[in-house]
């Protein structure tokens, strides 16, 4: 549920007629009802909008799109493009058949108790990261050859006032991001030399300092549930992006105690450094590209620590055999995903480092 801002009260006249007798004059009667709803989210069909009177709707520049409110109110849809300036909570960022780079949306707070913005790509396509398989070590003349994984083409960019979100590029259709709300206003960019055709709609959400259900600190995807995937930006485009590094976090669900991972369908769904079938668990083989799990296990009662940082060709508590489920007691529930700024040519038997990112399974178990 979003929250509720400001009410909006409108006046609805009843006219009731009565008449007592014959011999007297006839009376009417004025009835008055203060009607009011709050703003809350409404959809129209899978768009989500806001819920105003008609004429609200039409002096902020939003279009009517069915009732809300009992049919006192209309569900308001917002969007902007490259260039708009918004202050309207679940506004979306479209793109456009005119559009040239870079397109910037501009985001402000619709109220000063605003700290932080959920952008949901309903559709983000845009150019592929490099994917030339490297040349080298990385460090010859010519950088582009050990740039695998880099958005070189393309790249969305988020301004705010806290830590920079990475940039990211391919293929987001369903991910989220959240991002700090900014006080001079949050700006979203993208910006692109590919001929490739960029679409994009996000839903920009306004979370309150206040709501109960704001995601954690530091959380720049933030998932519900006790079961659910975690997938790294771009793994739907069959490549991690370089030079990132954030948190994934879950909710710890009431009567939960500890989380497990695992990987969704195959060992190639957890794809980072190392080669095919081999997991890698110490820091110092995991010093590219890897994943965080704090005080991850073999099991649930956390009776078999094997480490924090995962990397390889498979997710597991062992560095040979098959892939395992990785498990932690550790709250809140946390997987921080680092990758470095380039994939180079291992060297050995010209392995090539795995660059496929991760898509992995999360269930929550029941408190013993």
């Amino acid at each position: 549920m979003l929250p509720k801002f400001s009410k909006h009260v409108f006046l609805l006249l009843i006219f009731q007629s009565c008449f007592c007798s014959e011999e007297r004059d006839g009376k009417l009667l004025n009835v008055f009802s203060i009607i009011s709803f709050p703003n809350d989210a409404c959809t129209s069909g899978t768009t989500s909008g806001v819920c105003y009177t008609a004429s609200e709707c039409t002096s902020l520049g939003g279009t009517s799109s069915g009732s809300c409110a009992s049919g006192f109110g209309v569900c308001c849809l917002f969007s902007g493009g490259c260039g708009t300036t918004s202050s309207v909570n679940n506004t979306y960022f479209a793109s456009g058949s005119s559009d040239s780079s870079p397109c910037t949306f501009t985001v402000c707070k619709c109220k000063d108790d605003i700290c932080q913005m959920r952008l949901n790509f309903d559709t983000f396509q845009t150019a592929s990261p490099y994917t030339a398989s490297p040349t080298g070590d990385g460090q010859g003349a010519n950088p582009v050859a050990h740039s695998k994984g880099q958005c070189l083409s393309s790249q969305f960019q988020v301004y705010t006032d806290g830590p920079s979100p990475p940039t990211i590029c391919g293929t987001n259709t369903g991910y989220h991001m959240i991002v700090d709300a900014a006080d001079n206003c949050n700006q979203l960019t993208f910006s692109w030399t590919s001929t490739t055709s960029q679409s994009w709609n996000i839903q920009v959400m306004q979370i309150p300092c206040t709501a109960e259900w704001r995601p954690p600190e530091g959380c720049l995807q933030y998932f519900t549930g006790t079961s659910g995937t975690i997938q790294s930006y771009n793994y739907a485009g069959g490549y991690h992006l370089a030079s990132q590094k954030y948190s994934s976090c879950v909710r710890t669900e009431q009567g939960y105690c500890s989380i497990a991972y695992s990987a969704v369908i195959t060992a190639s769904d957890f794809s980072l450094s190392g080669s095919a079938g081999t997991a890698l668990l110490q820091a110092t083989q995991c010093s590219m590209d890897y994943v965080l799990i704090d005080n991850a296990g073999s099991d649930a009662t956390q009776a078999n620590i094997v480490g924090d940082r995962f990397c390889g060709g498979q997710l597991s508590t062992v560095t040979t055999g098959a892939g395992a489920t990785v498990y932690t007691q550790v709250h809140p529930f946390i997987v921080t995903l680092v990758t470095d700024a380039q994939e180079v040519d291992t060297g050995s038997g010209g392995a090539v480092e795995k660059t496929g990112g991760i898509n992995l399974a999360y269930a929550q178990t029941a408190c013993s």
